[in-house]
């Protein structure tokens, strides 16, 4: 009989700690994925940190898709790492939701976010550090959001001025109308 409490006795205690070491590697593997996505969240990287240009490729977003399925054509095209993290991204993100369908010459240089913004229609400004709300001029195609606010000023201090011996439209009408 001794024995048999003996061999309870030991498998007891090795199933104690098999479970608490199980036990520990599920909360070190969930505290070390938790790390991993609260880092990367907060301090996004590029796919491409090295010298040069990096790759620019162009992606195709579709009318109705959401982050997962942009999450997947960035995936594919090499610009993002992790799709469930550009998903979280997307979703603590200024931009979420704001997707605008179209295609867009994206590169392993930006971040996550500069690819969301670059895909919710804003633009880099000229000095490089602030986003703007990108206008397209339809009859040069070219982008207008910096020009607009730089041309503001200027164009509200211009008036018309007219000079002697010059005739306008108004007095060409009125001579017609009198002959």
């Amino acid at each position: 009989m001794n024995s048999r409490k003996l061999g309870y006795g030991i498998f007891d205690s090795t199933t104690k700690i098999v479970f608490v070491v199980v036990v520990a590697l599920i909360i070190i593997g969930g505290a070390k994925t938790a790390y991993y996505y609260g880092y990367h969240l907060f301090n996004q990287t590029a796919v491409y940190d090295g010298d040069g240009d990096g790759e620019t490729v162009s992606v195709t977003i579709e009318d109705g898709d959401d982050a997962g399925a942009i999450a997947e054509k960035l995936a594919d095209a090499g610009l993002i790492k992790d799709k469930r993290l550009f998903k979280m991204q997307e979703k603590f993100s200024d931009c979420k939701g704001k997707e605008k369908a179209g295609t867009y010459e994206l590169n392993t240089k930006m971040t996550p976010e500069d690819m969301l913004k670059t895909m919710s229609g804003l633009v880099l400004s000229e000095d490089g550090k602030t986003w703007v709300e990108a206008t397209t001029d339809s009859s040069s195609g070219g982008n207008k959001a910096l020009e607009e606010e730089e041309d503001l000023a200027p164009e509200e201090e211009e008036e018309p001025v007219e000079t002697e011996g010059e005739d306008t439209e108004e007095s060409e009408g009125e001579e017609k109308e009198s002959d």
